[in-house]
């Protein structure tokens, strides 16, 4: 194992030194995937966020929980924090207010308990950092190299899990979590540990190890296959199917994509159940397909109706993006789910077409139409499938924004009567144009601002982490209508839009992962004078070594 050497000799110097040094993390993040090796004797900072890969926003808005990679191996693993939403909104408030009311910089700083930011150059924002441990909640102890992050809500009761792709075991780790969604509020079965705020994996404390428990991947002895995960699991979704909680992930260098499933019986662990390969050359990142209601209401009436739950998947080595189905395979004894390849769309809108990144499915105008319906009216859900989904890819060659767009087509069949009734459908997609961005283009993700008029309006965000950028893409105008600019390595954003104390709010979260903080932006366009821009920084940040 050439990595334990390399890791041994580079880290050994690092013992309780927080320095670290992109020059040799890099060749090994290549091969030490699948083989990594701890030291018990360095472990993670707990207080600290140390190259931060994922984000992720409770669905009631209470916790942000950040995944930290562990990047150059400086200790034995990475670690997820849960962070306190409501302390880093009362934290940000009195600066926007203060900058509005046209303060200055310090003493809209002073008003938030912050000294003012002496190097806007390199971490932009009118404040100096404020210390993870103000907003610090619960942290437990990962894998190195963690990737990317999902929140699956239980359909069926209370209940929520987190799960987190960590290429260093390779594993999916996961953890029981607070389900805060405000119809369970007050339920004492939402919280897995009693406590307003959770991350259950098996440690023996807050600050402990997540045991061999809550991985998926690395044991064969659990799944009935007796498969183990592939190597470097990256991007992660779940589908919203109230079929069942399948997720699908994606693996970089194995050309593959892995299924598991999620049981929230108690006693019963997630399972890996299948993968499938060769797909395209490097999978990245994924995203889930929204079940039409239509397909729900014919199922409720007792109807067959195929229609398998779908995932996107972009590739870094191929100009093409394909649709995965979830088989459940639930008539076998016993059943063994599975996924297909169902359909592979070139890109030829841009030059080349490779290097696609994130990935989002939007379908809110269907949403919208089918909000209007009765869950059981079948007619009046039927014709809001004419109305398309929209995709949205970010590429790197050139650097753009693709707009792709995701029609259902019904197919009907003659039953053995004659009777001609709707049986199932499928999906298309078209890749029809590309909207320039700077270098570096990577996330993609959707958010709300709060329009002029105080409304919200749907936008598109997209990373572009070398040029240190997010843009702003608003759909409805098809055009990019705000630039932000960020720290060095802008990577995984969220979203945290709401009321707070009857006051509408909408913030912007962005992982800095060159230099190890959360910088916050304002989305509330009302104020010109802190609108797209860096309001404030959670945790310290702290270069790498060879930027020092």
């Amino acid at each position: 194992m050439r990595e334990k050497h390399a890791r041994s000799a580079a880290t050994t110097p690092l013992r309780g030194v927080r320095k670290r040094s992109f020059r040799w993390a890099i060749p090994l993040l290549a091969g030490a995937a699948g083989c990594f090796t701890s030291s018990e004797n360095l472990s993670p900072p707990l207080t600290e966020l140390y190259f931060p890969t994922a984000l992720v926003v409770s669905p009631g808005k209470t916790a942000l929980y950040v995944a930290s990679s562990d990047f150059d191996l400086a200790y034995d693993g990475g670690t997820l924090h849960a962070l306190d939403l409501a302390l880093v909104r009362g934290r940000v408030r009195p600066i926007v207010e203060g900058l509005g009311d046209g303060l200055g910089a310090a003493a809209a700083c002073a008003a938030a308990g912050l000294t003012e930011n002496r190097d806007p150059l390199l971490y932009p924002g009118p404040c100096a950092g404020a210390p993870l441990v103000d907003f610090l909640r619960r942290t437990q102890i990962i894998g190195a190299f963690a990737s990317g992050a999902t929140l699956v809500p239980r359909t069926d009761g209370p209940g929520s899990r987190l799960f987190v792709t960590v290429r260093g075991d390779p594993s999916v780790t996961y953890f029981d979590v607070v389900d805060d969604r405000p119809e369970r509020s007050g339920d004492p079965a939402a919280s897995p540990c009693g406590a307003a705020f959770c991350l259950e994996c098996g440690a023996s404390a807050d600050g402990g190890r997540c045991n061999s428990d809550h991985l998926v991947g690395p044991d064969p002895n659990d799944n009935q296959r007796r498969l183990v995960l592939p190597a470097e699991p990256v991007g992660i979704a779940a589908s919203p199917s109230s079929e069942g909680d399948a997720l699908l992930v994606a693996h970089q260098t194995a050309s593959a994509v892995s299924l598991l499933v999620n049981h929230f019986t108690p006693g019963q662990k997630p399972s890996l159940e299948f993968y499938l390969t060769p797909v395209g050359n490097a999978p990245t990142e994924i995203a889930a397909v929204p079940v039409p209601a239509y397909v729900e209401a014919v199922r409720a009436a007792g109807t067959p109706f195929a229609y398998p739950p779908g995932f996107l998947v972009s590739y870094r080595g191929a100009p093409q993006i394909d649709l995965i189905r979830y088989h459940d395979d639930i008539e076998a004894a016993p059943f063994r789910p599975f996924v297909t390849r169902a359909l592979s769309v070139g890109i030829g809108v841009n030059s080349v077409g490779t290097d696609s990144r994130g990935i989002v499915v939007e379908g809110s105008e269907r949403a919208a139409c089918e909000a209007a319906c009765a869950q059981t009216d079948r007619a009046c859900n039927r014709t809001c499938l004419d109305i398309p989904m929209d995709v949205y890819i970010a590429n790197r060659t050139p650097a753009s924004l693709l707009l792709g767009r995701l029609q259902t087509v019904v197919v009907e069949s003659a039953d053995e009567n004659g009777i001609v009734r709707d049986s199932s459908a499928y999906d298309t997609l078209a890749i029809y144009d590309s909207i320039p961005l700077a270098f570096g283009a990577s996330k993609v993700a959707l958010g709300h601002v709060i329009e002029p008029d105080g409304s919200l309006g749907l936008r598109v965000f997209t990373v572009a982490f070398d040029s240190r950028f997010v843009f702003s893409y608003d759909p409805a105008e098809r055009r990019v209508d705000a630039v932000i600019r960020t720290g060095r390595g802008p990577h995984s954003i969220a979203f945290d839009t709401g009321e707070d104390g009857g006051v509408p709010y909408s913030y912007l979260y962005i992982g800095h992962f060159t230099d190890s903080y959360v910088g916050v932006v304002d989305l509330d366009m009302r104020r010109p004078a802190t609108f797209g821009s860096l309001v404030a920084t959670i945790g310290v940040p702290n270069p790498p070594r060879e930027s020092k």
